[in-house]
């Protein structure tokens, strides 16, 4: 075999621009390993974070996993949890199953919606995060979680498609500044963007321990090479200036009174 650059080209294309498998949206094993648990964890404690100081009252949640993610921080909200098709679902109450690029929802019915790894381990991110936009009210917050292509589980992301053939590295590489310019296009202004998990994705070199030194430090800098990132964006709607309603016209012009109590008795 001939290694001309031209192959090597070719085959670093096939391995960055492969389309996610089926296989790789039915991602229970993630809550078995213990990377998969520690990057969900930690997760979860910025959502805790976040979700606290949010009003509003639904709340939707797209991802990955097949198990419900309890956010006890935002409790006032009511919550309910999408998941793709074909996925094996856990025996809790309140999942349902549909196509996250044709949610079967109204439009501008979600005050708050969760999009964890549902746009990376999609065939079509642009597509999910256009149809989760369009059910979202005006003023209504998004968090999108995503994995760091520049991050350690991102950057292994390449071998391991080629050596070890797993589900969960079978993902786009979303970089910040793509997700940015989708969102201010669907009229979405970012608040805040967040990393976390410092971890190396090797479950035999690390403890995973989320109080360490290391974790620690990169958290207070917010060093922006974690294994994920997390964008705050806000649902923007202009209104404009509207004209007056013309059915008051005619009140306002005949002096409108109310009716007094004598004529309410004649009546």
């Amino acid at each position: 075999m001939k290694f001309s650059p031209d192959w090597l080209r070719r085959t670093c294309r096939q391995i960055t621009d492969a389309k996610p498998s089926a296989e790789a949206m039915n991602l229970g094993n993630w809550s078995s390993e213990r990377f998969g648990r520690y990057l969900l964890e930690s997760e979860q404690q910025l959502l805790a974070k976040t979700c606290s100081a949010i009003g509003g009252y639904h709340l939707m949640h797209l991802g990955v996993t097949s198990e419900q993610c309890c956010f006890q921080a935002a409790g006032q909200l009511n919550q309910f949890y999408i998941r793709p098709p074909g996925q094996v679902l856990a025996s809790d109450v309140g999942i349902a199953v549909a196509d996250y690029s044709d949610l079967p929802l109204p439009s501008a019915v979600v005050d708050m919606a969760v999009l964890q790894h549902a746009l990376e381990y999609s065939s079509s991110p642009q597509a999910v995060l256009a149809e989760t936009a369009r059910v979202m009210s005006a003023g209504a917050h998004l968090l999108v979680f995503v994995i760091n292509p520049y991050g350690p589980m991102g950057l292994s992301r390449g071998p391991m498609r080629l050596l070890a053939k797993r589900p969960e590295y079978q993902f786009y590489g979303l970089q910040k500044s793509r997700i940015k310019d989708w969102l201010a296009l669907l009229n979405f202004q970012v608040i805040e963007v967040a990393n976390g998990a410092y971890h190396m994705p090797f479950e035999r070199l690390n403890n995973f321990d989320k109080d360490s030194m290391w974790v620690r430090g990169c958290e207070k800098i917010q060093f922006p090479w974690g294994n994920f990132y997390m964008i705050h964006a806000v649902k923007r709607v202009a209104g404009g200036i509207r004209k007056s309603n013309p059915l008051w016209k005619p009140a306002v012009s005949n002096d409108y009174r109310m009716p007094s109590e004598d004529s309410n008795v004649k009546s």
